[in-house]
């Protein structure tokens, strides 16, 4: 009886030491096979894509439209100052993708490598410019993709410096374009605080608590409110698009990104 338990009980010991190592070894293997949830690089397939701005600038950007059909809408994604479109977006392009949204990330002539991409299109000018030197690269953007593309919805997204240039593009071209989204929009610079108030479009605009009570925003928020804008505020957010971002606001986003999901879907199904 005791050479018989001491067999199970070493056999027990097998099944629990082989246990442990399993245990150990598959997340170490799986972690080789997935690629990081925010890796901006790797998030989603992308097609390189090149515009060119009125003053001949080359204006660089990536598609992702994963296996959505030609009549998907499409979004035009524009990043905030010192970053680029594939690393501020990278983590969010799936999301969009899996909502049935086309995307393309841009790189404007304003921008860096913030969120851990190169910025194609500062580096093509050799430097980034101002805040407002980067307004032709949105022209550009609209108008290769509508020539491209011939997107039934189009819907123009900004971060911070171009959040407030996104409502300018919508002002000067409100027949080819479908809805404006902004996140934490700079409307102090480069005129922005009056287009805003020229679009008559599907706006949702999303600023992060701390901004909220900033000196003009509470009263830009009243304006918005009133025209039938709709305004996001979040709660321990972040700066910018990286607000809807788990990993760059430390909390969980999930409430937002639905609450943003619900508002670009009613954008698209307006007639």
């Amino acid at each position: 009886m005791m050479h018989e338990a001491a067999g199970h009980m070493g056999s027990g010991l097998r099944r629990w030491a082989l246990f442990g190592v399993l245990a150990f070894l598959v997340p170490i293997l799986l972690s080789h096979r997935l690629p990081a949830a925010a890796d901006p690089e790797h998030s989603a397939k992308g097609q390189d894509v090149l515009a060119i701005a009125a003053d001949g600038g080359k204006v660089f950007g990536t598609a992702y439209f994963a296996d959505l059909p030609e009549d998907a809408p499409l979004i035009l994604l524009f990043h905030q100052a010192r970053s680029n479109g594939r690393g501020e977006y990278g983590p969010l392009i799936g999301w969009l993708n899996g909502l049935g949204f086309r995307v393309i990330a841009w790189d404007q002539r304003s921008g860096g490598s913030l969120y851990g991409s190169t910025n194609r299109t500062v580096a093509s000018h050799g430097g980034s410019t101002g805040y407002c030197q980067a307004y032709p690269d949105l022209e550009a953007a609209l108008a290769f993709a509508r020539s491209h593309y011939h997107p039934r919805k189009l819907l123009v997204w900004g971060s911070s410096y171009s959040g407030g240039l996104v409502f300018k593009l919508a002002a000067r071209h409100p027949d080819e374009i479908d809805g404006v989204v902004a996140f934490s929009p700079a409307f102090a610079v480069c005129g922005t605080n009056r287009d805003w108030r020229k679009v008559q479009l599907p706006i949702l605009v999303v600023w992060p608590d701390t901004e909220a009570g900033g000196r003009y925003i509470p009263d830009i928020i009243a304006g918005l409110r009133k025209k039938g804008a709709q305004v996001i505020i979040v709660r321990r957010g972040r700066h910018g698009s990286s607000t809807l971002v788990d990993a760059r606001t430390g909390h969980d986003m999930s409430r937002y990104r639905r609450a943003v999901a619900a508002a670009l879907r009613s954008m698209v199904m307006r007639p």
